[in-house]
């Protein structure tokens, strides 16, 4: 427990969290148990048994066989570890992803409830491109507590998504808008939501930040802007001033899990140096009554944000933030108050699209390997 905090802070979702770390858990045990089950079996790959005790072991510590063709020929020739790793990787990340869909362990049921939520702060989607290291594969299930079917995500290395790619669904979302009123119809008066989300390190700042901007937290910061404004800019000349979106720049501290959202200034601009920073609200509202924390954060983003942030876009940040605090006192919890692998420590690279389906922290880093 974080010597700091013996009570979960009065916004915390409890029951929410142990419910999160227990599928954390799980899923990196998995992974974790690879190496010493094979460590095992490679000792006994010259015993008499030895295809029956490798399955065994395989069954009782990682849940699965292992290829009886990569066992057959121990005794003749060295066991290719290399090989019976690669596929141990594989089959145990293969059974998570199965699970996403067969068990949907991370599910809140929450996606209708979250749509109608949505479109009353004046959005009809949310886009979130955050950045590709697998420090922040967990942030919308875990870090935003968001419904992740109910969010448009995809990761880029420093958060620097495709201007391009990100056109094309913008217009593919607003044609389906026009043709199907999904998930609302185009005469409704909301608008597209485009987030990035940068990170950071409090730890270990000037090595542990983003490698894609030398770790440097302004050069990640000022990136996701271009980027937003950049955006914003290509919907505009290709739809004209009246077609406009909305941007949000979000920073996440990969040591702490906490969140920084910059005040966007109500004409399209977004000021990096003011922002509502979620571990200052968690220490100045932890030993208030719910409803006065609930109260304080409202006023503080209303002052933070001046007379320019539009309502919608207020009452969306107020629910970032509420629903960071739980993720702020899951890694106090759980964590002793940070990550101790503040570095890479992916469990592997996943190449390609279609791996984002296991939203777990330092568990895969995302290389699109766009022009292979």
């Amino acid at each position: 427990m974080y010597a700091s905090y013996l009570d979960d802070h009065p916004l915390t979702d409890r029951q929410e969290n142990a419910r999160l770390y227990a599928y954390e858990s799980s899923v990196k045990d998995a992974f974790d148990a690879i190496v010493p089950t094979l460590k095992q079996i490679s000792a006994l790959q010259h015993e008499a048994d030895f295809e029956n005790q490798a399955q065994r072991l395989a069954r009782a510590h990682l849940g699965f066989e292992l290829p009886a063709a990569l066992l057959d020929d121990a005794w003749v020739e060295q066991l290719d570890m290399r090989s019976l790793f690669a596929w141990c990787v594989f089959e145990t990340y293969h059974r998570f992803c199965d699970e996403v869909f067969t068990r949907d362990p991370l599910a809140d049921n929450g996606d209708s409830r979250f749509q109608a939520f949505l479109e009353e702060c004046g959005f009809h989607l949310l886009d979130i491109s955050p950045c590709a290291d697998g420090r922040l594969a967990h942030v919308i299930r875990y870090v935003l507590r968001l419904p992740y079917r109910a969010v448009r995500r995809r990761s880029f290395a420093g958060a620097m998504f495709d201007i391009e790619d990100s056109l094309q669904k913008w217009t593919r979302t607003e044609l389906v808008r026009y043709r199907e009123g999904k998930p609302n119809t185009a005469d409704a008066p909301t608008r597209y939501l485009k987030a990035v989300v940068y990170h950071h390190s409090s730890v270990d700042p000037e090595h542990e930040g983003c490698a894609a901007h030398g770790s440097d937290t302004m050069k990640a910061a000022q990136g996701g802007v271009d980027r937003l404004l950049g955006f914003q800019q290509a919907v505009q000349n290709t739809h004209c001033c009246g077609a406009s979106i909305d941007c949000l720049l979000i920073g996440m501290d990969t040591d702490t899990d906490a969140i920084r959202i910059h005040m966007p200034d109500g004409q399209g601009g977004i000021d990096l140096n003011n922002y509502v920073d979620s571990l200052e609200v968690f220490d100045a509202t932890a030993r208030l009554p719910a409803s006065q924390a609930e109260s304080w954060i409202s006023q503080h983003i209303e002052q933070k944000g001046g007379p320019n942030l539009a309502d919608g876009m207020a009452r969306f940040i107020r629910h970032l933030l509420v629903n960071n605090i739980s993720q702020v006192d899951y890694v106090r919890s759980y964590h002793n108050g940070h990550y101790s692998d503040i570095g890479h420590a992916e469990r592997f690279i996943g190449a390609g699209i279609g791996f984002e389906e296991v939203q777990l922290r330092n568990l895969t880093f995302f290389a699109y390997l766009n022009t292979v």
